[in-house]
């Protein structure tokens, strides 16, 4: 029983934190999507990988050169076979001839078997402690579920050029992708529905550090902003409440540096600015195709690991979490690499 009640307390804890108006509007939304990203502490602002960092940034998008599918299991609150609330995502990418990149993403919450009391009886505590006939009998009156989805509709686009910085240092080739995303939010509550319409959109700016400072062994630098529910994205509920998702912003730095070949150790900082400022930290050592992982988020330490094969990544995190600790694990499937300038002009 004690651990049915604790379950209970679980369930209702996280219901109210992603029911609640106001500052926890749209809460759902910032789960975070893909096990790596997750792993390094959600610092992904500036970062590139298989297509789950559009939720991050939707100009990463514009760094993929194959098509992709992306899934993401995610048990939430309990045991990882037996959860009592599913996270779980599914994503395609698809880079278009010209440069431009295109992705479908879906992500959804679902709470099932959300108890639902009656409402207390008498004026006070002491008034119910006192008369038995008004304390709660503690059962239910019955159950309804909560199912979230959010559909992701992603364009980015990469500008590529030469940044001339004096006799002295030469020409710099820079990339420049573009993005945004187009969010459409539907939520079912028992009989109460909800729905919903936002726009992200952010930018990148990489180049070779080695470059700039002619140490030719030296990595990639990036850079990235990203501005979240730019028209602070209304959730207008069929009861006529409507809640609001707070515009955010979120910067962001990656360096990725090789050392042999097949061998890279990458760093990644993220700084939110919501309600208040939020740093996120991440490093990555990837060694052939296993990668280990280590991140800080706002809660607490992250950790995971990672494996590549031929056209299959897998990923899986451990996420520090202000309710309970979650575990996710997330899979890239490569289709097929875009086509080359070069190769287009050979028969």
């Amino acid at each position: 029983m004690k651990a049915l009640r604790n379950s209970a307390f679980i369930v209702l804890l996280a219901f109210s934190w992603l029911r609640a108006g106001g500052r926890h509007a749209g809460a759902a939304l910032e789960l975070g999507v893909g096990a790596r990203p997750l792993a390094l502490g959600t610092a992904a602002g500036a970062m590139g990988g298989t297509g789950e960092t559009f939720f991050y940034n939707p100009a990463s998008l514009g760094l993929l050169k194959s098509t992709r599918f992306n899934l993401m299991y995610a048990p939430t609150f309990g045991s990882l076979f037996t959860p009592m609330a599913n996270y779980n995502y599914f994503g395609f990418a698809y880079p278009m001839p010209g440069g431009g990149v295109l992705s479908i993403n879906w992500t959804r919450f679902a709470v099932d078997d959300i108890p639902v009391y009656p409402e207390l009886k008498g004026k006070s505590y002491s008034e119910r402690n006192a008369d038995l006939e008004l304390r709660p009998s503690g059962t239910a009156l019955g159950f309804i579920e909560d199912t979230e989805d959010v559909f992701y509709f992603s364009f980015a686009k990469t500008l590529e050029s030469i940044f001339p910085l004096g006799w002295w240092y030469g020409d710099l080739p820079i990339t420049l992708p573009i993005g945004v995303n187009f969010k459409l939010i539907r939520q079912v509550l028992g009989e109460a529905s909800a729905s919903g319409m936002g726009i992200d959109v952010g930018t990148l700016l990489r180049f070779n550090f080695g470059t700039l400072v002619h140490q030719r062994e030296l990595g990639d630098l990036s850079f990235g902003f990203t501005v979240r529910d730019l028209t602070k994205t209304p959730i207008v509920w069929n009861t006529r409440h409507q809640d609001r998702i707070e515009r955010s912003y979120l910067f962001g730095m990656a360096y990725e540096q090789p050392i042999l070949r097949g061998i890279a150790l990458n760093f990644y900082y993220s700084l939110q600015k919501k309600y208040e400022m939020t740093p996120f930290y991440g490093a990555e050592l990837i060694a052939k195709a296993i990668s280990l992982r280590v991140g800080r988020n706002e809660v607490g330490l992250t950790a995971g690991a990672g494996f590549h094969w031929r056209y299959l990544n897998v990923d899986y995190a451990y996420v520090t979490n202000a309710f309970e600790d979650v575990h996710r694990l997330s899979c890239s499937v490569e289709i097929a690499k875009r086509k080359t300038a070069q190769a287009d002009n050979n028969p």
